[in-house]
């Protein structure tokens, strides 16, 4: 129905009262009065000037009514299905994903040209970044073009589907919506999509940018604090032989991968503290992917206290030699703290021990602290120990029941001797043998609690490459290695930071939250954060050009057939203004007034 409000028709019950009214008011008296009967001298003229003067007093009642109907219309937002009106602003949306920097010129540059032929009237601009951005708005043709050859494409993915969106508000159905872009799509709704709703009150005409590139690049990055994982990936359909060069504090590693052709390969290095750049050292048509960035904070080592009482051990040359660890060793009965994120209690002397320590351990771990207790023939029964130890048995396997960080691809060996042990409640077992944990967690006030029930000295797994691989990965687990997280991010990232002035890889700038949206350091208070790409879409750099285009034309709506609401409210309410002061006229004309 026409209508956009249909309780307004309550309004209508005005006409009823009116209409009751009329039919109610006092009829008049016919008295016949002599002294005037001789203007009268006929039959046919009384009755004439009798219609004339019912047609005037009914006249009245329809102006009245004509009113009160106006107004009901008007109440309930009367409307009509028009033809739209095409002739308004232009919002032109052009994509600045890290996509866009592809070829030689480039997609943006090329784009930013096309989209010069679309400045007329009023005009808009929205850049379809991972976050939509409106750059302008109803601005004039020169304004437009100055924006558009000042923009520059980002290191962010897309968001081109949004970005429609925003842009059919922006435009209310009066213009076209100008979209330049290659098409591919990393976050929101799909471009497609997003034509189809807003082909339906607005002209959405699509420019499509993509083309064939030639690229290698860094596709993601796994930052720890023994360690950092690179991903490089080849989009080509040849062998590719890259150069890495890896900085740090002015230090400088190369090495050389070669990547068969549409391949995926992995290549890591030691976690450095400060900052830390990896390069691929190749001329292809995407740079934004051939860098990214690592920043480690200096105090970012775990601190580690090992309790002991063994000259040397295969399990402290493994902790030694971690990057991520700073080791002390204590050897009972001399501990002199227990602040550390992980204390190992291992071959140590139970009569060295004091009661005061094993206070001084628990307490630590409710606190936060990580406890590792490795099994021994003569291992005491620890307050914390997260199993009963019942003795010792003879040869073994050790058999991985749960696979996790630490324990997936890690293959223990085999036992000649084992302890045997029963776990506690609330424990879980990731490893067994004989039927009992030899690898056990479990949680321990804000801290953690593992029992290592191997016998490193009648154990095979002492001797894999394995060994020194797993404790790595174990106090990476246990030190909540994944905080790294918080000082490198993937471009697109948003973080709140409170009124402050940030260092970023475009200048300075004070805002209260950082837009990760260019590869690079951000310097903000006391911390440096890094942002890299790490977008396999945008670093993909294709899209199927052919079948986008087949898709996108069966949503290509003609102008002709758009229609648009029209909104007859105002008009209403005006006419019956009208209406009304000539009511008023009218009235004052016929002497009532």
């Amino acid at each position: 129905m026409p209508f956009e409000r249909l309780m307004g028709a309550l309004a209508f019950s005005a006409l009823i009262a009116l209409i009751i009214l009329y039919l109610r008011r006092p009829k008049p008296t016919e008295q016949i009065i002599p002294s005037l009967m001789f203007f009268v001298s006929e039959h046919g003229s009384t009755k004439f000037h009798s219609f004339l003067r019912r047609l005037i007093n009914n006249f009245l009642f329809l102006l009245q009514f004509l009113v009160l109907a106006l107004l009901a219309f008007s109440v309930m937002e009367f409307f009509l299905e028009l033809p739209a009106d095409k002739t308004g602003n232009n919002v032109i949306v052009i994509d600045v994903s890290a996509s866009m920097q592809a070829g030689s010129p480039s997609r943006f540059e090329r784009a930013a040209a096309r989209a010069e032929d679309f400045l007329d009237g009023k005009v808009s601009v929205v850049l379809a970044a991972n976050v939509p951005r409106i750059v302008l708005e109803d601005g004039s043709a020169e304004s437009a073009r100055k924006i558009l050859r000042a923009a520059a494409p980002l290191d962010t993915g897309s968001n081109v589907g949004d970005a429609i969106l925003l842009a059919a508000d922006l435009l209310d159905g009066k213009g076209e919506i100008i979209v330049l872009s290659d098409f591919i799509a990393t976050e929101g709704i799909d471009p497609i999509l997003a034509k189809r709703i807003a082909s339906q009150h607005a002209v959405v005409r699509f420019f499509n940018f993509a083309d064939e590139v030639d690229n290698v690049g860094i596709i993601s990055m796994d930052v720890r604090k023994s360690s950092v994982s690179v991903a490089l990936k080849n989009f080509n359909d040849v062998p590719a032989s890259v150069p890495i060069q890896v900085f740090n504090n002015g230090l400088r590693d190369e090495k050389t991968i070669t990547l068969p052709a549409n391949s995926l390969e992995e290549f890591s290095f030691d976690t450095l503290p400060g900052r830390t750049e990896v390069r691929l050292v190749v001329d292809d048509d995407l740079p934004a992917d051939n860098v990214a960035y690592v920043s480690v904070p200096e105090n970012a080592k775990a601190e580690v206290l090992l309790i002991t009482n063994a000259d040397s051990s295969n399990l402290q040359i493994a902790l030694s030699v971690s990057p991520g660890i700073k080791l002390d060793v204590a050897q009972p009965p001399v501990i002199n703290r227990f602040a550390y994120d992980i204390i190992f209690l291992h071959d140590f002397d139970p009569k060295l021990m004091l009661s005061g320590h094993y206070t001084g351990i628990e307490n630590a771990v409710r606190n936060g602290t990580a406890l590792v207790i490795t099994a021994q023939e003569n291992l005491p029964d620890v307050a914390l120990l997260p199993v009963t130890i019942e003795g010792v048995t003879g040869a073994s396997r050790n058999v991985v029941d749960v696979s996790n960080f630490f324990t997936e691809g890690i293959d223990f060996g085999v036992n000649e001797r084992t302890v045997k042990a029963v776990p506690k409640e609330s424990v879980l077992t990731l490893v067994s043998a004989a039927d009992g944990p030899v690898l056990a967690v479990a949680d321990r006030g804000s801290g953690s609690v593992v029992y290592y029930g191997i016998l490193d000295e009648y154990s095979t797994f002492k001797n894999s490459p394995a060994y020194p691989q797993f404790w790595r990965k174990l106090t990476d687990f246990l030190t909540n290695t994944e905080n790294l997280n918080d000082f490198n991010f993937r471009t697109g990232h948003i973080e709140p930071v409170g009124r402050q002035t940030v260092d970023t890889p475009l200048g300075k700038q004070k805002t209260d939250r950082i837009l990760f949206d260019k590869v690079g350091y951000y310097s903000y208070g006391q911390r440096v954060a890094s942002a890299s790409l790490l977008n396999v879409r945008e670093s993909s750099a294709g899209s199927n050009s052919s079948a986008f285009s087949a898709e996108e034309k069966q949503i290509t709506i003609d102008a002709s057939r758009l229609r648009e609401k029209r909104n007859f409210t105002k008009i209403l309410a005006l006419i019956a203004g009208i209406l009304i002061f000539l009511e008023l006229l009218y009235v004052k004309f016929r002497g009532d007034l």
